[in-house]
């Protein structure tokens, strides 16, 4: 890229940008759904890298928690940065080291390089993540601006899952990698229409707000738990089809759809968290979430496939912005809802190493049922902190 192209990227003199215009919402989607991407698309990574190596499920599993371990290290760090440094800068320096890690995992074939190479990725993805939030959130209509996120992250990622197969077929995983590196790097062309800062009055200084010890610790503990079911069973998605013999191309349409049926869910809890409250959309996820979890056990037929990714995304992505819901009420200055992206990350990075630990051959079984069992207790806690704050709450008023 060229030189006076990055310098007007990180430009830190003039004023802070107004706000988000429709340049800056484009920019903050595009950075997010970047930093997300290895979380969103996961089964197909892990079947990327099972097809330029000769790592076992096992050592798979370890390799995609540190990628997003590191992410979420990454997140808890920016928590600091984030008020302290220029959002273009951090971003670029995000999407340098996702373009480095990307082509160092095109050319790593053991599996301490890859590890290195996908901490490295995952460094630049949590930096991404957070400057990403920070400038959506600075939107004048944020609900909106973070749904604009999630729609456009989930039908790319459909999208990329889809048609992931036969990329790898016909040009390799190396060259897939690759791929993600050159778009990266295209990416940082638009860092210039990031805010540089945020620049609402309510963001800087006041009074700091009191925080809902039962929505913040429930909320918290909960999205933990939930993400690490979660991530120990999406991980392994592809791992699980292909164990079952299921065709390549029927296992890349199902984690298509799979994301596809994800915007429905979130398009779900919209329409159902006021007429319903949270209560009774949580427990309809879980149920949903069970239901898939069960399909994909012993022998998997294409249907069954199918049938259980449509399942998992639509009930992840309908309980989602429900939780986010329970931090957001916990403290109405976010500080709960910025741990929320560090915790969740940190627990759906957790999910592949359970399963790692619990795998049996090729038998998921154990993992799918230690998984349910840990989504249940997730929804109880959280279900749990609702009802100690709608007791508390009324008493106080």
């Amino acid at each position: 890229m060229p030189a006076a192209e990055v310098m007007s990227a990180t430009d830190v003199k003039g004023p802070a940008a107004p706000g988000l215009d429709a340049r800056g919402l484009a920019a903050a989607v595009l950075l997010g759904t970047l930093g997300a991407l290895t979380i969103m698309v996961v089964p197909g990574f892990v079947m990327l890298i099972g097809g330029q190596s000769s790592l076992d499920d096992a050592q798979l599993g370890y390799v995609a928690s540190w990628d997003i371990n590191a992410s979420a290290a990454a997140i808890g760090v920016a928590t600091f940065l984030i008020s302290r440094w220029n959002w273009r800068q951090l971003a670029l320096i995000a999407l340098a080291l996702i373009t480095l890690g990307s082509v160092l995992t095109a050319e790593a074939h053991t599996y301490t390089a890859i590890v290195a190479a996908r901490a490295c990725t995952g460094i630049g993805e949590g930096l991404a993540i957070a400057v990403a939030f920070a400038a959506l959130g600075s939107a004048a209509n944020p609900d909106r601006a973070f749904g604009i996120y999630l729609v456009f992250g989930l039908t790319a990622s459909a999208a990329i899952l889809a048609t992931l197969p036969a990329l790898e077929r016909r040009f390799g995983p190396p060259a897939v990698f690759e791929a993600m590196g050159v778009v990266t790097l295209l990416s940082m062309v638009l860092l210039r229409w990031l805010p540089r800062t945020a620049d609402s009055p309510s963001l800087q200084g006041g009074v700091a707000a009191p925080v809902s010890r039962y929505l913040a610790c429930s909320g918290l503990i909960g999205v933990f738990l939930y993400f690490i079911a979660q991530g120990a069973v999406w991980s392994y998605f592809e791992r699980i089809a292909a164990a079952s013999d299921i065709d390549p191309a029927v296992i890349g349409a199902a984690m298509g759809a799979s994301s596809f049926a994800g915007v429905g869910g979130a398009l779900a809890a919209v329409a159902l968290v006021a007429p319903c409250g949270r209560r009774w959309p949580l427990i309809a996820s879980g149920v949903i979430s069970l239901v898939s979890f069960w399909l994909l056990r012993g022998r998997v037929t294409g249907a069954e496939l199918m049938t259980a990714g449509i399942l998992f995304n639509f009930a992840w992505n309908l309980a989602q912005p429900l939780l986010s819901g329970v931090c957001a009420d916990a403290d109405c200055r976010g500080r709960v809802v910025v741990a929320m992206g560090c915790i969740q990350t940190v627990g759906f990075g957790f999910g592949p190493a359970l399963t790692a630990t619990l795998l049996r051959g090729r038998d998921f079984g154990p993992s799918l049922w230690v998984s349910a069992g840990v989504l249940v207790v997730s929804l109880i806690v959280v279900l749990g902190g609702l009802r100690a704050h709608a007791r508390v709450v009324p008493a106080g008023a």
